[in-house]
């Protein structure tokens, strides 16, 4: 009987562990007005699109040199985490090497959406690429 009683305790902890969501609020008529980019997007994970879905990509210029901000947003209920890099490419369709794009982690909590950026090395670069794994600790 006690073996029955410290399985279903084990159980409603699992069940009950991952159960957090995120309530958010904002301006209903939005001031801004973004440049959003056409993307397109390769899925070869669709468990990870679940909690990683890239619900849009919106880009800049500062002081000459090309920003990406892209929303990432966990349609689950549950907490999880995601890496992401961005690479970058010159006009000649070459791979800019930067040691400013390391792989990074994004915590997502349950229906959360937030804004990842990052800013291109140099001012030759004219297009990017955003590239996001399961993060393996999770």
């Amino acid at each position: 009987m006690k073996y029955l009683l410290y399985i279903f305790t084990l159980l409603c902890a699992v069940a009950f562990s991952g159960c957090s969501t995120v309530n958010t609020a904002e301006r209903a008529q939005a001031q801004s007005s973004p440049q959003m980019v056409n993307d397109k997007r390769i899925i070869t994970d669709g468990a990870l699109n679940d909690y990683a879905y890239i619900a849009g990509i919106n880009e800049s210029r500062v002081g000459g040199l090309l920003k990406i901000q892209v929303r990432i947003v966990n349609s689950t209920s549950a907490y999880r985490s995601v890496n992401y890099k961005f690479t970058w490419i010159d006009k000649d369709g070459m791979e800019i090497e930067s040691a400013t794009s390391p792989w990074m982690t994004l915590v997502l909590e349950g229906g959360e959406s937030k804004y990842i950026s990052a800013v291109a090395p140099n001012p030759n670069v004219c297009d990017f690429t955003l590239k996001l794994l399961p993060n393996v600790r999770d």
